[in-house]
């Protein structure tokens, strides 16, 4: 119990009570602070916040101070509390009690240059969420229109598939540069291609072309298939090891967009990226078709067992090299769940590449799995997936 003197002064500084940063949290709560110490913490929390901020909601940003990023909660009568989302490789982290408070806190170090999304967990329940921004977050200038500069066109693509017996839907993205009597063009499939339109590729795709850094180069974005009682077939399509989803786009896309534009058909010029089990999917293509796609760029893949992903890298060892281009991108904050560690899966793959003398670069970063974490590392993908 807090003695009249000690109450007194906690009662002062919590009437002026100054914003608290992250970092200081940090220290203060090393050790869980209790009584008057705790109201007094709990109290520059509630400063830190506009006026009228209910921080049961769960829709309030967390405190952050360059790296240190405080997640902060109030639920008084709670047993337990965590914040959800990507935090600790989508696997989440317990928030702390501040004594008697009300507030639950918890305290970690982001790398400046990401952005992730997370919510709160309370008694099983998951309440409220935001997308954080770290102060070094940037997405690169090629993502931006330039002034002046011609951009090109997005056709729909729909269609009804044989092959997977469901609905399709997508985009083409038709370069300014494109000539339908010029020389043909490169083409370049996109798995969840409404993600990759959200993530600029359009105009990424326009500022490389004008700067010279990639070919002309005719986009197809697809999306995974929608099956008749309207559920995804975006796993079976993706994850699976077989020559299913090449024989789609054989028999399916390639002739549609063939027939509507000027395209090459050799395997160097054409490329095929994804994101997720978007990047296994491109893989899977390539490996099992080198004669349809020369090349491939992979973002976040999947490598994992899903359905059997993380048996590529000794698949690779034990077969001779395939005529095939590899673009491999991953974040150290990448997945860890039951299907396995995404960082270490995209490691075990770029190993077994580069031992069998593929040409094969991997970027690697320290972002979370999410599209965006992709449109941020695209240009550079594209630069290095097109260089001969």
């Amino acid at each position: 119990m807090m003695t009249l003197p000690t109450l007194t002064l906690a009662l002062a500084i919590m009437g002026s009570a100054e914003p608290i940063k992250a970092g200081a949290l940090l220290e203060l709560t090393q050790v869980p602070p209790r009584g008057a110490a705790a109201e007094v913490i709990a109290a520059r929390i509630r400063a830190s916040y506009p006026e009228g901020t209910n921080l049961a909601l769960g829709m309030h940003a967390p405190l952050v101070d360059n790296d240190a990023v405080a997640f902060i909660f109030e639920a008084k009568d709670a047993k337990d509390v965590r914040v959800g989302g990507m935090i600790n490789h989508s696997r989440g982290l317990d928030l702390v009690p501040l004594d008697k408070t009300g507030l639950w806190v918890r305290v970690e170090r982001i790398p400046t240059d990401t952005k992730f999304a997370f919510h709160y967990v309370v008694d099983d329940k998951k309440i409220g969420g935001k997308v954080c921004e770290m102060p070094d977050w940037q997405y690169p200038p090629e993502s931006k229109q330039v002034a002046e500069r011609k951009y090109g066109t997005t056709v729909p693509f729909n269609f009804r598939s044989d092959v997977f017996n469901n609905n399709r839907t997508g985009k083409i993205y038709v370069p300014a540069a494109y000539k339908a009597d010029g020389p043909p063009a490169a083409l370049m499939v996109f798995q969840d291609g409404d993600a990759y339109v959200m993530e600029h590729v359009g105009t990424v795709v326009d500022n490389l072309i004008a700067a010279k850094q990639m070919p002309v180069t005719i986009l197809i974005l697809l999306n995974p298939g929608v099956n008749d009682d309207k559920s995804s077939n975006r796993s079976v399509e993706y994850d699976t090891l077989s020559d299913k989803y090449a024989t789609f786009l054989e028999r399916e896309v390639l002739p549609r967009v063939e027939k509507e534009y000027n395209v090459r058909k050799d395997a160097k010029g054409r490329a095929i990226g994804g994101a997720s089990s978007g990047g296994i999917c491109s893989f899977t293509v390539a490996w099992n078709r080198p004669d349809l796609f020369g090349r491939v760029c992979s973002h976040i893949g999947s490598f994992t067992n899903i359905r059997g992903g993380d048996a590529y890298p000794e698949m690779i060892r034990a077969t001779p090299r395939k005529p095939i281009k590899v673009f491999m991108h991953d974040g150290t904050n990448d997945l860890i769940n039951q299907h396995g560690d995404w960082w270490q899966a995209n490691e075990a793959m770029y190993a077994a590449l580069k031992e069998k003398g593929y040409n094969v670069f991997f970027l690697k970063d320290r972002g979370f799995h999410a599209y965006w974490s992709c449109g941020r590392v695209l240009p550079e993908s594209l630069r290095r997936t097109w260089a001969d």
